[in-house]
């Protein structure tokens, strides 16, 4: 490290013809913010380059600074982009300080919106159009839409699996510390769908199953698993569905009281335009099992069953059984509730019983 290394960047002679522009908060600033000297100076030079509009390598460093010291800053953030651009900046050794910074502020959404702007503009190469296959910013004005993935050549298509491998594999590891982070989440789904319908919507449901194992109250797992179904392009064939269905009831039957799966299933149905009905049978089944009977998810899963039923047949039977189910949950199941499921058992009411 040299000596220059511990000199303030504003102290050196290459700043010296900055005139920094202080914040201005007014003349009477009723409770003003109590900066470090560090990053008020630093910001007063930032102003002073954002006023001129600077597009300098300079510039570049100098948001690279602030950042560092507020990685939520989202002005400099932007500034930065518009700067690579501007620079013709090589945008992989960018991905690799996004790397860093997530490491260090895993829960910053600048930082993980940042790395999508940068994808995003490296994948513009990916196209099967006439562009640059530079990893730049400077011949882009905008990002690119997504990726037909089905249109790519052979070679494109290998260049798109490892991007995206690349990609997961690095959210994985972020996941790996912090399997509810939800920018990470938001990020992953972001990677899936950007390069279109590959390999790696199977390959994201293997992975899923892989956390579950771990942690099957994964709830963010769960949602993910979500996504990935109903959103690849796998389709949501009976066959697919009720492949879907199966995998779900072992998860149900080993954890009952788990609310995740039940919560899964019924999505998965609704999507699907299934009836809840098709489940009644395994939802029933498990009631003689003590760690189930007093699962509050079984039961509202089931009122809900006998619900649509009774709409469908408008029997007294019918409508009575899920009268005693709303009963359940407020008396014994779920009884924190039990306002809320008697105002369910009243709804009952409303519908017309056929002699």
């Amino acid at each position: 490290m040299s000596d220059q290394d511990d000199i303030p960047f504003y102290e050196k002679p290459e700043w010296a013809d900055v005139v920094p522009v202080p914040q201005d908060d007014g003349p009477n600033p009723l409770v003003p913010i109590a900066y470090t000297k560090e990053y008020s100076t630093t910001m007063d030079y930032f102003r002073a380059i954002c006023r001129t509009q600077e597009q300098s390598e300079r510039a570049l460093e100098l948001t690279k600074i602030v950042i560092e010291l507020s990685p939520s800053h989202y002005t400099v953030w932007h500034y930065r982009q518009t700067l690579l651009k501007a620079l013709n900046k090589d945008l992989s050794s960018e991905l690799d300080w996004i790397q860093y910074m997530i490491e260090e502020h895993p829960k910053s959404y600048q930082i993980w919106h940042h790395r999508q702007v940068i994808v995003d503009h490296i994948s513009a190469a990916l196209l099967p159009i006439d562009t640059p296959t530079s990893l730049t910013l400077s011949h882009l004005t905008t990002a690119p839409a997504g990726i037909p993935y089905n249109a790519l050549s052979e070679q494109q298509k290998e260049i798109a699996r490892e991007a995206v491998k690349v990609e997961l594999a690095f959210i994985a590891a972020a996941l790996a510390e912090d399997s509810k982070n939800y920018h990470a989440w938001s990020y992953r789904q972001w990677v899936l769908s950007h390069f279109g319908p590959g390999p790696w919507w199977a390959e994201e449901l293997e992975y899923i199953d892989e956390l579950l194992a771990i942690d099957i109250r994964n709830n963010s797992a769960w949602n993910q698993r979500f996504y990935a179904f109903t959103q690849g392009p796998l389709g949501l064939s009976r066959e697919n569905v009720e492949k879907e269905i199966q995998y779900t009831k072992v998860k149900i039957e080993r954890t009952p009281g788990n609310e995740s799966p039940w919560v899964y299933l019924g999505g998965v149905l609704r999507k699907a335009n299934h009836p809840m009905s098709e489940i009644k049978e395994f939802c029933e089944s498990l009631l003689p099992m003590p760690r189930a009977n007093f699962s509050p998810y079984l039961h509202s899963t089931l009122l809900e069953i006998y619900e649509e039923e009774a709409k469908a047949h408008r029997t007294v039977e019918s409508v009575t059984k899920a009268k005693e189910t709303a009963v359940m949950l407020a008396e014994k199941v779920d009884t924190i509730r039990a306002k809320y499921w008697n105002w369910r058992k009243s709804q009952l009411n409303n519908i017309s019983v056929e002699a």
